[in-house]
């Protein structure tokens, strides 16, 4: 047998060559091209190299002969092919190992990847372990001998330098161990290139870094075994790599975690290779590099095989080039873009690709090349999961059905000498009882569900089947009296039942104080024997037994039923989170009990609803600790949270609240809206209603509230301003209906629903229910706050004699000198009249900061869900499941109210960032005097607001219409020449333009075949306009003011050179048509005809009347956008109008668009002829050319809610003013006035914005705080256990939010003492 280090040598050498023939052959080009990988002809050897392999893995092995002390050329070709695929599949992880690479073995890297070892190297001395010299060792190494030469000579072609290191320590160590002090060692039959072999054996391995090592010492594992799917988990990378038997994984284990979990079947075993750091440091040599991708690249000859090309065609059918006589596994099917050329290649190949590259693991293999910044991880889809689940399907069935089968043989597990013919269903595992076992076991698991087996099948049976008796009173043990009873056996009396449920429950009770009692689970619906307690006096306690068992009693005199608090917790959950209804929850359980047959469940439906209410009720109290606070009961709202991130002086507010913060910092923001869905129907009894929380919620106290509506007259009014559905809803009513509605008021930055705020509609959104529910909102945690802003989609209509009718109602009151600051969410103000946007838009109140007023929208869509089955309920329960419903949605608020506020100062910063850049250039390019008058007139519209906000709208008078420029052109007939008529003969025209547009535009209008009426109207409507144009081109050449008989018709301008919209033409005959004929004006006068002072004066003349064209087409575009806007939001898009899309809407939008394309087409045209009659760069930069996307409706005209506007301005048209140049200064300052006061209102609300949330965050984690002091209190006045351990429970709840909030806002919040 050669040496193995020779061995290694040679076949080193092979395997080197063999590889670099296999990745020279695989590309054409150089794929490694300056330092930058080429991904398409990666790609191409990829899958070359894999085609190579797979037909290697294919090809029939068994037939080869394998010599234990040689390796086969078969293993040679494989080992080759496996290398080059690895090799052009690399992986690039965002991990920096190299921060390792100087750093010790004292302790794993950090998770953030620093070290924690300080700079140094261990040093150990350089020993043989004992069981290295036993002989049995050594016969194993010498049969493992040909393996490790081919573990080697691959070690050495993957990771030359890690190979090379491990060669040179092995050579010093072997000098030392040599040494004449030392005791001589067999190291000459040391097969590996590695200094330490590890076996590990049918042994899973947690997840861990090796503390030994170096970051570039690979660790090489070969695993071996038989028949077992073991995988080697890598948790860094969130990878999984296949580890069946035969695979060699390098792996860096002391960057990287790695772990293999339980595995399928077979024998697992591994080989670990490790290298020593400690050895390579005694014996001086250097720790290698990392072996990179590019290394393996730029050392291989690229080209050696050269490709033929052929012409081909794409799936598109364009020409290109394709590699002849290669597979079309090759060519990639998803790409129609193959190299142009042989000649071209190269030029293809210097494309640098700067695009997204989808990471594909079928398409690219295990690794990756193109770095993580260009890669798109293709994560797994829910189909790929169900792909993988296919091939398993009979499996799966296979496993279900044989856990049909009788366990253990029927052999009882626990006694051994019983048949063991029950099981559990519930219990974890697989198990067989006798009955008394079965009881045994269950003994404190009453409701598991056990079957039976009959000699055939496992049947359904019960414990109660089974003799399992409950017993209740004295902690689930039987009462002490119970033994004073003379009969051994509670059941001599009950006889046999084929059915527990059909023999009623509860209508008997044997001698012993036991009987039959139905109690409802989450797992379904039990029937069990209960023993009560035979104490005396313990009969009129039996609820209070069953309460301390956990189970509610339906009723409390003599309770046949009873529900666990855990399937009243999950009815809760479930109507809360899924809005089930208590009947659809019953009937689940009776159909968990018997699907089959669920009608012969006991009906516990009404039970349950009555139960569910009580329960609510106790737990609600529990929760805000009134049984802790037994001096007092709740009072109204005193069962409802708030919104913690909303200021509340005495609560989240420090003491010195009203000397450390401005005035419109600390300010109530409320938004307030009805909801029509929430409908409630008339009680046949009323008066029988119970109520157990009435007021104490949300719902307002029923009793006052009815008293104010009753007293209080409504004034009906129609709107002045648009036509609001919640204003003239008022008069709609429903004779079925007790309420038509809710309305409710919510904290307009979180949407927090406000405490005793929750109103019912009467009839419709009425004022004085609205006003209730303000009042009361106001009320609620003002402290001395002195503002409130209320939203409200009406408040322009609302807020006028708000004042006036709290002052006369007795039920109505508010803070003194609180100020009422009236706004309308952004959504809505689009649809109110142009005076209602600066008064009432959010953007122009200081103290709003970046709101949209329109969050309680959002709350109504899962509230909707419950209404239906609210509906019919009775008023108490209905307030009660309301209640629940948006304490619910208050509680889900305050969880993620840390994320909220890090969410809102986020964006608050990006706003800022956005708009304060804009607004300071705007400033300094602006007149400094201006800037200062316009901020003061800005402060002032703030404090006083009113008419004061309409500094906010352009004040300049209108632009000149054309009916204006024709009296001033005509009244001026001083001209040079003394003419009078051309100003009627050039309008007229400009009309017959216009008449033009129109004809084309009904032609355009006609179906495809139009009938012989529509052909005649056409016709008539061409001869009139024929008749027109020939009397106007007359005039131009007779009239001797207009002096055109000399003007050659080949030199003007026809239709198809000025409107590019198409020319329809019924007869065929365009040229004789007159929506296409020749108007002679000057205009339409090439730009070469020679001209005399007079068409220069018609020009001049024609210039200022197309101007004015323009203005009027622009005026009304703005009419017809405007319109439009208000036809979307109203009929078209608005949810509330769905049922009204009719062919009314659709007709009247139809109108509209055509108006709007009418008055584009007439812009263009007076334009184009502006152009033609030499218009100057000012007034072509005036009236800019019209693009399609500047007709759709304006967002700065009609949505003022868009984020990060900066100094925006309106679409070009919105502002255009052609006054004359005398006035044009002054539009262009007023034009700046107003833009400048929206840019400095858009950064004024982000910076509130910021600095209101910065605030929050203290206001919020001070509430969390608030909280935990009222239960530390709680718990230190509770002189009971319980109650006790309850406070302290809760408290500690609140010191969790507390630390939270501290932890997320670090740095960014501002603490205010």
């Amino acid at each position: 047998m050669d040496d193995p280090k020779s061995r290694t040598t040679e076949l080193v050498a092979t395997l080197g060559r063999r590889v670099g023939e296999i990745m020279g052959n695989s590309s054409q080009l150089e794929v490694l091209k300056d330092g930058r990988v080429e991904t398409e002809l990666l790609h191409k050897a990829r899958m070359r190299i894999a085609v190579q392999l797979q037909q290697c893995l294919e090809s029939p092995a068994d037939n080869l002969t394998f010599d234990d002390g040689l390796i086969s050329e078969y293993e040679i070709n494989r080992a080759t092919l496996t290398i080059a695929h690895a090799m052009v599949n690399p992986m690039n992880v965002d991990w920096d190992v190299n921060r390792y690479g100087d750093k010790g073995k004292l302790s794993p890297p950090n998770r953030d990847g620093s070290a924690t070892a300080e700079p140094e190297r261990l040093v150990d001395p350089l020993v043989t372990s004992q069981s290295y010299t036993l002989e049995k060792v050594q016969q194993w190494l010498a049969a493992l001998t040909t393996s490790e030469v081919l573990w080697n000579a691959i070690t050495a072609t993957v990771a030359p330098d890690l190979f090379q290191a491990g060669v040179t320590s092995f050579s010093e160590t072997i000098k030392e161990v040599r040494q004449p002090n030392k005791k001589p060692a067999p190291v000459d039959s040391w097969p590996s290139n590695f200094l330490r072999l590890e076996i590990i054996a049918n042994r899973v391995t947690f997840s861990h870094r090796d503390s030994g090592g170096s970051p570039t010492l690979f660790d090489l594992l070969v695993s071996l075994g038989r028949n077992h799917c073991a995988t080697f988990a890598l948790a860094d990378l969130q990878a999984e790599l296949d580890y069946s038997p035969g695979t060699m994984v390098y792996v860096s284990g002391r960057v990287l975690e790695h772990s293999v979990g339980p595995w399928l079947n077979g024998e697992w075993l591994v080989i670990a290779h490790f290298m020593k750091d400690a050895v390579h440091e005694r014996v001086g040599v250097p720790r290698p590099g990392f072996p990179t991708q590019s290394f393996f690249l730029e050392k291989r000859q690229w080209g050696a095989y050269k490709y033929t090309y052929v012409t081909s065609k794409t799936r598109r059918g364009k020409n290109t080039w394709k590699e002849a006589n290669i597979s079309s596994v090759y060519e990639d099917s998803d790409s129609e873009a193959e190299p142009a050329s042989p000649s071209k290649q190269k030029h293809h190949q210097n494309i640098e690709d700067h695009g997204l590259v989808e990471y594909d693991r079928e398409v690219h293999g295990d690794f990756w090349t193109g770095g993580l910044k260009n890669i798109q991880r293709k994560t797994k889809t829910q189909n790929d999961f169900l792909h993988e689940y296919l091939p398993w399907r009979q499996e799966y069935l296979s496993v279900l059905l044989e856990s049909e089968q009788l366990i253990k043989d029927g052999q009882c597990e626990d006694c051994g000498g019983e048949e063991g013919f029950i099981r559990c269903l519930s219990c974890s595992g697989e198990h067989a009882w006798c009955p008394s076992c079965a009881i045994k076991a269950h003994q404190y698991h009453p409701f598991h569900n056990l079957q039976l087996w009959n000699g055939k099948f496992y049947q359904s049976t019960t414990l109660q089947d089974q003799g399992y008796i409950m017993y209740l009173g004295h902690g689930g043990y039987p009462c002490p009296n119970l033994s004073q009873q003379a009969t051994p056996s509670p059941w001599s009396d009950l006889g046999a039942m084929e059915d527990p449920f059909l023999s009623g429950e509860g209508d008997y009770e044997t001698q012993l104080g036991v009987s039959n009692l139905v109690i409802v689970h989450s797992t379904g619906v039990y029937l069990h024997h209960v023993s009560w307690c035979q104490c005396p006096g313990a009969e009129k306690d039996r609820h209070l037994h069953l309460l301390k068992a956990k189970l509610f009693p339906a009723s409390i005199t003599h309770p046949q039923s009873a529900f666990t608090f855990d399937v009243l917790d999950n009815f809760l959950i479930d109507a809360l989170e899924c809005k089930t209804s208590a009947m659809s929850f019953y009937q689940k359980l009776r159909r968990f009990t018997n699907n089959a047959f669920p009608d012969k469940i006991p009906d516990r439906y009404r039970e349950l609803m009555r139960v569910s209410r009580i329960w609510r009720d106790l737990v609600n109290r529990k929760r805000f600790g009134f049984e802790h606070q037994t001096d007092r009961s709740p009072g109204p709202g005193d069962l409802a949270l708030y919104c913690p991130a909303c200021p509340q002086p005495g609560i989240n507010l420090p003491p010195s609240w009203k000397d450390s913060y401005d005035n419109w910092l600390v300010m109530q923001r409320y938004v307030v809206d009805g909801n029509f869905t929430a409908q409630y129907m008339k009680m046949k009894t009323p008066d029988d209603d119970v109520s157990l929380a009435d007021g104490m919620g949300y719902m307002v106290t029923e009793g006052p509230y009815q008293t104010h509506v009753t007293e209080s007259a409504e004034e009906r009014e129609e709107s002045f301003c648009s036509n609001h559905r919640a204003v003239n809803a008022a008069n709609v009513q429903r004779s079925n209906l007790r309420a038509t509605g809710v309305g409710a008021t919510a904290c307009a930055r979180h949407g927090c629903f406000v405490p005793h705020a929750v109103i019912d509609f009467q009839k419709g959104e009425w004022q004085m229910n609205m006003d209730y529910s303000i009042c009361n909102a106001v009320k609620y945690p003002s402290g001395d706050i002195g503002s409130a802003l209320i939203i409200y989609d009406v408040a322009c209509q609302w807020s006028i004699h708000f004042r006036e009718r709290v002052d006369r109602s007795y039920h109505l009151s508010l803070p003194p000198s609180i100020k009422i600051l009236p706004a309308i969410g952004k959504f809505h103000l689009s649809a109110h009249k142009l005076l209602c946007f600066p008064r009432f838009s959010l953007n122009f109140i200081t103290g709003a900061g970046h709101i949209d007023g329109e969050i309680l929208e959002t709350l109504w869509a899962p509230f909707n869900k419950i209404s239906p089955t609210a509906r019919s309920m009775t008023l108490a329960h209905r307030k009660e499941v309301l209640d629940d419903h948006m304490r619910d949605s208050n509680w889900k608020k305050l969880v993620g109210i840390v994320k909220l506020l890090l969410k809102k100062y986020l964006r608050a910063a990006q706003g800022v960032s956005d708009t304060q850049g804009p607004y300071e250039e705007l400033t300094k390019s602006l007149d400094l005097a201006n800037v200062q008058e316009w901020k003061k007139a800005a402060d002032q519209a703030a404090h006083d607001r009113g008419a004061l906000l309409d500094i906010y709208q352009l004040k300049m008078d209108k632009a000149p219409t054309m009916a204006k420029i024709r009296l001033r052109l005509t009244e001026n007939k001083l001209s040079t020449n003394g003419r009078t008529g051309s100003v009627a003969w050039l309008i007229e025209g400009i009309n017959i333009e216009n008449a033009q547009d129109a004809l084309r535009a009904s032609i355009r209008q006609l179906p495809e075949q139009p009938t012989a009426s529509q052909r005649t109207v056409i016709e008539e409507k061409r001869q009139k306009l024929m008749s027109r144009i020939n009397k106007f081109n007359n005039a131009a050449m007779d009239d001797p003011e207009l002096c055109l008989e000399e003007a050659d018709g080949d030199n003007f301008l026809t239709i198809e050179d000025t409107e590019g919209d198409g020319i329809l033409d019924l007869e065929g005959e365009a040229d004789s048509s007159a929506e296409v004929a020749e108007v002679w004006m000057p205009s339409w006068a090439a730009s070469d005809t020679t001209m005399d002072d007079v068409i220069m004066a018609l020009r001049q003349e024609e210039l200022e009347l197309r101007k004015g064209q323009a203005n009027n087409c622009l005026e009304k575009l703005h009419q017809a956008l405007g319109d439009r806007s208000v036809m979307f939001r109203e009929k078209i898009h608005s949810n509330k109008s769905i049922h009204h899309q009719g062919t009314r809407s659709k007709k009247e939008l139809l109108t509209i668009t055509l108006s709007i394309n009418k008055q584009a087409r007439g812009y263009r045209r007076s334009r184009a002829a502006m152009q033609r009659l030499g218009a100057g760069s000012d007034t072509l930069s005036l009236y800019q050319p019209l693009r399609a996307q500047d007709l759709g409706v304006s967002k700065e005209v009609t949505e003022e809610n868009r984020h990060g506007q900066g100094s925006d301005t309106l679409t070009w048209f919105w502002r255009i003013n052609n006054a004359e140049d005398s006035q044009k200064n002054k539009w262009m300052d007023e034009f700046y006035r107003v833009n400048w006061l929206k840019t400095k209102a858009h950064y004024d609300r982000w910076s509130e914005e910021l600095k209101l949330v910065q605030h929050e965050m203290f206001w919020t984690v001070s509430w969390f705080r608030t909280q935990e002091a009222r239960w530390r209190a709680r718990a230190d006045e509770s002189t009971k256990d319980g109650h006790k351990a309850y406070a302290e429970k809760q408290a500690s709840m609140w010191v969790e939010f507390s630390a939270e909030g501290l932890k997320s806002f670090q740095g960014k919040f501002i603490v205010t003492c």
